[in-house]
């Protein structure tokens, strides 16, 4: 009996305390709480609302109805989910303490916020039903609940950790610091009926961190693989995200990714345009630059797996017109014209119908392509020209390609590789003994690591007893020195472009927008304002490397 009665009490671990609504997944149960009284100020939920629109759209899974987002000023559940009524909340306590953490006030938020949409989304609420319906079990078998409760708590914090890292925020560590200030704040006691002591919820949520910063680094490392054009690496690092995360944008990713390895083996004869997901438009259309004609099975494989990829994004979000755009760039390049019009018409309709302005660009552009592509080029111009006059860099590119004015002829290159340093560091010293302290085993004889210096990191992407690498240094938060070529943080994109004048491409991300240049071993990240914020320098050497 008293075994039972421990069962009792511990099976809320997976959901809060048995006292608490039915379908609420609370933070804590505050017993001795302030009941919801009046209003929230206005600018608190708009705050708040904000931060969760940010995490709705990263997570990006459409096939359940986003919760809807509510907030009091009660004293009881800190945050909750309730997935009966379809709402995730927040205490206005909880938002004075997140705001208390400075400039990790918005991180503190989201990583709360998020948290409680991991609940949701990944359906938690049903092992709590589960473990309810089987009360009459044996005893072992409710034990293992118990754990599996924990488990999904410590996955929620996990989860909610690189969703919140998804959408912009760093999370990392967020957890653990913020679980004692809520105790405080709230004048809990250590030991809370139908949860895991203090003590303990923090050393979860530790545990919790360490599964996160190994994903975030493997997410890192996969995107600057992506900058820098190792495709096929980069893949398979999302590939391994995906094992534990889904998002339609990792989906749309992979997607790219192949559609861009595909666009290795496409001639400038047979596709002379820069389609709206390419993220480098000299490279393949520069002075003499041919594709690998004998290579056409693998690219249309390529281009069919880009396709699946981007179908996949779809089935969590049926209204994705990003994944619409990218799906007309893969049948364009397959020659399936009218599927590529089909998809790029639908884009656009959607695009202008929810107002996404930089998606409905795209759109507009590929239909241009697509006219110029079946010879009518009176057509493509009418639909370019005011793109183009609007000042759009991707208009403008395929304008001047299709009135013959050629591209842009590549400059000579500036200096020698290897003469940068970030923390006096020179990257080709550093690969002859490198030390990571965090290594992230991918499977395939694959590593990722990473190393932290005064004011830099390094990321690591090691394979094959490290016959194939990429390694990236990254200038740190505060960091004040400069490049060889005088470039420092604030410094604009025009005195960027003015000193390295070699042939560079552009990437935009959640992060910024990089400027990349392949040739000088150095990368430039750009805030709103088009000011360097971070620059990385970096070493790679890849299988399918050019």
């Amino acid at each position: 009996m008293r075994m039972l009665l421990f069962l009792f009490l511990f099976c809320p671990l997976i959901a809060g305390a048995c006292s608490q609504e039915d379908g609420v997944f609370a933070y804590v149960v505050n017993r001795n709480g302030v009941q919801p009284g009046s209003g929230v100020p206005e600018y608190k939920y708009e705050v708040v609302a904000s931060v969760y629109q940010k995490l709705v759209e990263a997570r990006g899974d459409f096939r359940m109805p986003a919760p809807e987002l509510v907030m009091n000023d009660g004293q009881l559940y800190v945050a909750w989910m309730n997935s009966k009524k379809g709402l995730v909340g927040l205490e206005e306590k909880a938002y004075d303490i997140c705001t208390s953490f400075g400039a990790d006030s918005l991180n503190a938020l989201a990583a709360l916020l998020a948290h409680e949409l991991t609940h949701y989304y990944e359906k938690h609420n049903w092992t709590r039903h589960f473990s309810r319906n089987n009360a009459n079990t044996q005893a072992g078998e409710q034990l293992a609940n118990v754990e599996e409760g924990l488990k999904l708590e410590v996955q929620s914090d996990y989860l909610g950790g690189f969703l919140a890292l998804s959408a912009g925020f760093r999370a990392y560590g967020i957890i653990p610091r913020l679980l004692p200030e809520i105790y405080k704040g709230y004048i809990l006691p250590e030991e809370i009926p139908g949860y895991p002591s203090l003590s303990d919820r923090v050393t979860f949520a530790n545990n919790a961190m360490e599964q996160l910063q190994k994903l975030q680094l493997a997410f890192d490392v996969a995107n600057y693989l992506a900058v820098v054009e190792a495709y096929e690496p980069a893949y398979d690092y999302y590939r391994f995200i995906l094992r534990d995360f889904q998002s339609r944008e990792l989906y749309n990713n992979l997607g790219v990714l192949r559609v861009l390895e595909a666009l290795k083996y496409t001639s400038k004869e047979d596709m002379p345009y820069a389609l709206p997901l390419e993220l480098d438009l000299e490279s393949r259309l520069g002075p003499g630059k041919r594709g690998f004609g004998d290579n056409a099975e693998k690219r249309a494989a390529l281009l069919e797996a880009a396709i699946d990829a981007f179908s996949r994004a779809e089935l969590l979000d049926e209204k994705y017109t990003t994944a619409w755009v990218n799906k007309a760039c893969a049948y364009l390049l397959l020659g399936e014209v009218e599927d590529a019009r089909y998809w790029a018409a639908k884009a656009r309709k959607q695009s202008e119908k929810l107002k996404l302005d930089s998606e409905a660009r795209d759109a507009r552009v590929l239909l241009a392509i697509i006219e110029a592509m079946e010879g009518n080029e009176g057509e493509a111009e009418a639909l370019l020209q005011p793109l183009a006059e609007e000042g759009n860099p991707l208009a403008r590119t395929n304008l001047s390609i299709l009135r013959g004015e050629g591209t842009t002829a590549i400059a000579v290159l500036n200096f020698a590789r290897g003469v940068e340093r970030i923390d006096d560091i020179l990257l080709d010293d550093y690969l002859e003994n490198p030390a990571p302290e965090l290594q992230v085993e991918m499977g395939g004889n694959v590593i990722c690591g990473l190393q932290h210096f005064d004011h830099s990191e390094v990321l690591i992407h090691f394979a094959d007893d490290g016959k194939e690498y990429a390694v990236f240094q990254l200038t740190g938060d505060g960091y004040d020195g400069a490049t060889r070529l005088g470039i420092g943080p604030g410094a604009p994109l025009d005195e960027v472009k003015e000193k390295y004048t070699t042939r560079a491409s552009v990437v935009n991300t959640r992060q910024g927008t990089y400027l990349v240049y392949p040739k000088e071993y150095i990368i430039f990240r750009f805030d709103k304002q088009g000011k360097v914020n971070q620059w990385i320098v970096f070493r790679m050497k890849i299988e399918n490397e050019e």
